[in-house]
């Protein structure tokens, strides 16, 4: 009997938790269908420039629902590394060559095995030597997506420690007791910023060192820069686990925004290739911080970008740091109008 009102108890607590009941329920639905149109059949087609190839391999590609175009391999060449195709296909000294922008598995694969599929119609012991404008085939997958992996976490890590401090500043009243010194709301808002973001500075500049000096990541252009954009990111980070801590009363509460705020962050970071995906859906990762660090740092890691290539990733950083401090600002009115 007694364990029949514990059971009853736990089932009318979690009813009447409409966040909880909707985190059980609601909340896989949602990361599911996003993961069905993420990783299901693309309606993608692979842009291949072509080189002096045999007019029936060209024609075959064609079926294969590709679009083929000819050009010289210079033309082709810049054509890939600028993003206009995804694919050369060259021969030289009678062996035929596909050259890739980088190791990127999605459209990789997308392009191989077009390739593969019309070779093979036409002559089925032919080889393929692929190659890649950066990085190498023996590349392994943590050094073609370590840049990922680092925007992933250090947004995640920050927003999460932050997010709950906030919430413990509030529900130990020490926010109240500060809100009642003449203090600007502002200086309140950036004073906890700056203070959280000392450590979310400190912990980009140590995964980053970690990542390159012990698990050798290699960063093909500025250590600097990719290490400003990491610091930005954790900013923004702050920022915002400050503001979704609005809407919590307590560090459980957080936690519950991390299906919602983190996970498909990591769906639209650069995992997969975004204009692979149907639907336009790649379009919705312009509205996440992530996506435009990670961007960023695949730019300076993998090409070897300078500053002046990454600027509007840079801007939007900025622009999402800015947005969540001002917001930060307005939350506090209910504490006191100045």
């Amino acid at each position: 009997m007694k364990t029949f009102n514990i059971i009853k108890r736990i089932i009318k607590q979690i009813f009447n938790d409409k966040r909880s009941l909707a985190l059980i329920l609601l909340v896989p639905l949602f990361i599911f269908t996003l993961i069905y149109f993420l990783l299901g059949d693309s309606d993608y087609t692979a842009r291949i420039a072509e080189a002096d190839m045999p007019a029936p391999l060209v024609d075959e590609l064609k079926e294969q629902n590709v679009t083929v175009t000819s050009l010289t391999v210079d033309e082709g060449r810049e054509q890939v590394k600028s993003g206009q195709a995804d694919a050369l296909l060259y021969k030289e000294d009678g062996t035929t060559h596909l050259l890739l922008e980088t190791n990127d598995a999605t459209k990789a694969g997308i392009v191989q095995k077009a390739v593969t599929s019309a070779m093979k119609e036409l002559s089925p012991g032919s080889a393929m030597e692929t190659e890649f404008i950066y990085g190498n085939s023996d590349d392994t997958l943590f050094n073609s997506l370590g840049y990922v992996m680092l925007g992933i976490v250090s947004f995640f890590i920050i927003f999460i420690i932050a997010g709950i401090s906030f919430v413990r500043e509030r529900t130990n009243q020490t926010m109240e007791r500060l809100m009642m010194t003449p203090v600007r709301r502002w200086q309140v808002v950036l004073g906890y910023t700056l203070g959280f973001g000392f450590f979310a500075i400190l912990q980009s500049i140590v995964l980053l060192t970690y990542d390159i000096c012990v698990l050798g990541f290699a960063v093909a252009g500025s250590v600097i820069t990719a290490g400003l954009i990491t610091i930005l990111l954790a900013m923004s980070a702050v920022c915002i686990g400050a503001f979704f801590s609005i809407f919590s009363n307590n560090e459980f509460q957080m936690m519950q925004f991390i299906p919602i705020v983190v996970i498909p962050q990591i769906f639209f970071s650069g995992i997969i290739s975004l204009d692979t995906l149907p639907y336009h859906l790649g379009e919705a990762a312009k509205i996440f911080p992530v996506y435009y660090a990670c961007d960023a740092l695949k730019a300076v890691t993998i090409r070897g970008a300078g500053p002046e290539k990454i600027l509007p990733d840079i801007t939007a950083l900025l622009v999402f740091i800015l947005l969540f401090f001002v917001m930060n600002i307005l939350a506090l009115k209910k504490y006191r109008r100045i």
